[in-house]
């Protein structure tokens, strides 16, 4: 890529970024306040609790006597608000990354001292997410399950038992690794753009 057409790239990436960031920030704010007014009115909003049960691919329809208490279904709801705030405010973080990334590029220069540096912080970033992401997802999911009585409605002769199993998504940590491995690959190219302008 010519250097023309990599500082016009960098730029309209930039521009999509900005963009990005501020769509992510403000959707960030929007699910705090709405997590703050689940936990001021919720008894109120879950008063009649939850009379649905979402597994997946299958939606049991429950009983008045088999629904959620109004309590957990605030926590439950409050916790998954946050993971949506949570992920908002990490990614408008990686892009504000991405974004001092682009700086130097859009000036034609794209191996400077800070890309490997910022390479890194976004790994770090996604690491963190990713963790962050699987404990309140497994937290939401012991909530599922401790707040429906799940014995009583799935009790019938053709069930023998229940058994919960919980499962983890690694792929952030692919990511990670990925990402680690293009901030030493623009780190040994920042040395040689370096030993290559020493020379000159």
């Amino acid at each position: 890529m010519s250097d023309k057409k990599m500082v016009n790239a960098a730029k309209n990436w930039d521009t999509g970024a900005k963009v990005c960031d501020g769509i992510f920030r403000a959707f960030g704010i929007v699910f705090i306040v709405f997590a703050l007014l689940v936990l001021i009115f919720g008894s109120k909003m879950y008063e009649a609790g939850s009379f649905t049960l979402d597994l997946d691919f299958i939606k049991l329809y429950l009983a008045d006597e088999y629904q959620m208490a109004p309590a957990s279904m605030q926590v439950f709801t409050v916790l998954g608000l946050a993971v949506m705030s949570v992920v908002c405010f990490l990614t408008s973080y990686g892009i504000k990354q991405l974004r001092a990334i682009l700086m130097p590029m859009k000036e034609g220069r794209p191996f400077e001292e800070i890309v490997p540096k910022k390479l890194r912080n976004i790994a770090w970033t996604v690491l963190a997410g990713g963790i962050i992401l699987q404990v309140i997802a497994l937290a939401e999911r012991m909530i599922l399950t401790s707040a429906y009585p799940m014995e009583q409605i799935f009790s019938s002769p053709a069930i023998a038992g229940i058994e919960y199993s919980y499962s983890f998504d690694f792929t952030f940590v692919f990511i990670f690794c990925i990402i680690m491995f293009l901030s030493y690959i623009f780190n040994y190219g920042q040395k040689l753009q370096q030993e290559s302008d020493e020379t000159l």
